[in-house]
């Protein structure tokens, strides 16, 4: 059994959570699956980070490597990806270090999905939120209706999906297995993103070389999210935004192909909701 798992490279971008980033890496050493591999980025840290990782590499059996510049989430896995791609691992899957992991069987679960249809490019798990609610899969490829007006909607229509196993527009990036053949084809992440909308744009160019992407709720991870957002400045925060922003008008126009308008339009109406929620 053991010799016919394929192999999986397991990469956890690590940001200023050292802590976390070890404990992740014991409980993966817990998992029911044999054949992966572990690799620990740390994304230039400003902190202890990346000594503490280096020192730990051996004892805990991981390979460390350490950014010298941090050029965003999707430039930090992407070293993973590649190194994953060049070494014969079948599959890469990328972990936040402030992911929970319930399920010893997730990692077989979601293999197994993956190796039943040779076009799935990328699996996710259910996700349970910080406050310990299950968050609803993105099953519909974006429309300027589903941006703006539709945006309650469409979430509604999420959560009623969140126990249904099936093909979906995207998966959360915190915990998703990609397919490395397919992200060969499609050149990995775009480093032009710093953060968010990642998933979104991967999206995007797995379809255009015939894969799609699998949500499958048969097992689980816990998200605590942004973990390392909490040890932000403000100034740093206002960056991150800043940053958010440049991601999502880059997906909605160069792969959406939305005009000018309508990406103020959808920045518009994210701002108020976000505003909302903190008025709440």
């Amino acid at each position: 059994m053991t010799k016919n798992e394929p192999k999986v490279l397991v990469v956890i971008l690590n940001y200023k959570t050292p802590q976390l980033t070890l404990d992740l890496v014991d409980s993966l050493k817990k998992i029911n699956y044999h054949q992966f591999s572990i690799m620990v980025i740390d994304n230039a840290s400003p902190d202890d980070s990346a000594r503490i990782l280096s020192e730990y590499a051996d004892d805990k059996g991981y390979i460390f490597y350490a950014n010298h510049i941090n050029a965003g989430y999707a430039a930090g896995n992407n070293i993973g990806i590649r190194y994953a791609i060049q070494r014969g691992y079948k599959y890469t899957w990328i972990l936040n270090s402030d992911v929970l992991l319930f399920d010893l069987n997730v990692l077989k679960i979601m293999v197994q999905r993956a190796e039943s249809d040779s076009q799935i490019g990328v699996v996710g798990p259910l996700i349970i939120g910080r406050d310990g609610n299950a968050v609803g899969p993105y099953i519909y490829r974006p429309t300027f209706w589903r941006c703006t007006l539709g945006i309650f909607s469409d979430k509604r229509k999420r959560m009623k999906n969140i126990y249904i196993p099936r093909i979906v527009y995207r998966v959360y990036g915190c915990c998703m297995l990609l397919r490395n053949e397919a992200m060969e084809k499609c050149d990995c992440m775009d480093e032009r993103t710093f953060l968010y909308s990642e998933e979104d744009i991967l999206a995007e160019r797995l379809l255009k070389y015939g894969y799609y992407a699998y949500y499958d709720p048969a097992t689980k991870v816990k998200h605590n999210e942004s973990s390392s957002m909490h040890t932000l400045t403000l100034e740093q925060i206002r960056k991150k935004d800043k940053e958010a922003s440049k991601s999502r008008t880059l997906y909605y126009r160069k792969y959406l192909g939305y005009n000018i308008l309508e990406v103020w339009v959808i920045h518009w109406v994210k701002w108020i909701i976000f505003l909302y929620s903190k008025l709440k």
